[in-house]
């Protein structure tokens, strides 16, 4: 009998083994599938920061940009501005000196029939005397 209970240990002690090896290989197994996909999933976030990274930097360089052309347009609507003082300026000197060669050209014609009035005057007084 103590062989039979000596052989049935040994078949039972390697049952268990293989049993606890069997459980420790699975526990192994899914312990290497989940750092497997930790790796990954640290390799992604990495990716996608290097990437939200890279997109911030785009983000900051079009900032700048916006502001550059956002000076542009005010100094141009300044400088339209400035413009269009000018032009108004210049119209109503436009004005002005229309007014004036139209007060300078009634003179004139003012002065001609004066001019021609004493002509005939002179005529007059040169026939009455001669």
């Amino acid at each position: 009998m103590k062989m039979i209970e000596v052989l049935g240990a040994f078949v039972l002690g390697g049952v268990a083994g293989a049993y606890a090896k069997g459980k420790f290989s699975g526990v192994q197994n899914q312990q290497n599938s989940k750092q497997q996909e930790i790796d990954y999933l640290c390799s992604e976030n990495e990716k996608l920061s290097r990437r939200n990274k890279e997109l911030e930097r785009q983000v900051e360089d079009l900032l700048v940009e916006l502001n550059k052309v956002r000076k542009q347009a005010k100094a141009n609507d300044d400088e339209q501005d400035d413009l269009e003082d000018d032009l108004l300026k210049a119209k109503n000197e436009v004005k002005k000196v229309c007014q004036q060669y139209d007060e300078m050209t009634r003179k004139l014609n003012e002065y001609k029939r004066a001019c021609e009035s004493q002509e005939s005057e002179i005529s007059m007084l040169k026939e009455k005397l001669g």
